[in-house]
């Protein structure tokens, strides 16, 4: 499971797999961009310790701790 330490500036970008799970597993709030955050205003917070998403289709995104630093998960292809 790769777990990647995300601080208040955009990630590097974040390739995901069709049916992988995103969670957050820090004591704060995790955003996620589906694209470039210049460009893209599209949005998805994901709350403390036990928010996830799962992705339907391959993509790649960036994200960002809203407060400090936190850890981001990837579970691979549930």
């Amino acid at each position: 499971m790769p777990q990647y330490r995300i601080t208040g500036v955009w990630s590097d970008p974040i390739a995901l797999q069709a049916r992988d799970i995103v969670q957050n597993q820090s004591a704060f709030l995790i955003e996620l961009c589906p694209q470039d955050p210049e460009v893209d205003p599209t949005r998805l917070r994901l709350p403390e310790i036990t928010g996830s998403i799962q992705v339907d289709a391959a993509l790649t995104v960036r994200a960002r701790c809203l407060n400090d630093t936190g850890t981001l998960a990837v579970v691979r292809g549930f």
